[in-house]
């Protein structure tokens, strides 16, 4: 029987996520984190492999990775549906497209989440408070 990903796994991983910036180091950034992420899915992809498998798996993701915090959680949907469809030879192209997509996402999220999503909260939250309404800075806040 094979052990299939679940709508919980994918939930684990996006609100870890959340804290994926909490082991940030200056050798390999956020390995630590995405490793933390992804410890739902590898748990139960490698549930009935032998330790040694599930500690490799682990040890591939420990590699060196930065992207944007608030885009990762795409990387690691497309990294969990490599790791459950690809066998373990051709696990160096999960860490592949891993590697390649966190530079273009951090250059999407750092160009977006400061250009365009704050000032879009902050435009919303200024409407929302014309009349003296305290729903516009609220709303800023809890937004950002």
């Amino acid at each position: 029987m094979e052990n299939k990903i679940t709508k919980s796994d994918l939930n684990k991983v996006f609100w870890r996520t959340q804290l994926i910036q909490m082991s940030h180091n200056y050798e390999r950034m956020q390995s630590l984190g995405s490793l933390y992420c992804l410890s739902p899915i590898l748990k139960r992809i490698y549930k009935d492999a032998p330790k040694e498998q599930r500690v490799e798996s682990m040890r591939r993701h420990l590699e060196y990775f930065n992207t944007h915090p608030m885009l990762a959680f795409s990387i690691f949907g497309i990294v969990a549906a490599m790791e459950e469809n690809t066998t373990e030879e051709e696990k160096e192209g999960v860490i592949a497209v891993k590697t390649g997509l966190m530079g273009p996402l951090a250059g999407i999220g750092d160009a977006m989440i400061p250009g365009m999503y704050i000032p879009l909260l902050l435009s919303i939250g200024i409407g929302m408070s014309g009349n003296g309404s305290v729903l516009g800075p609220l709303f800023y806040e809890i937004g950002r």
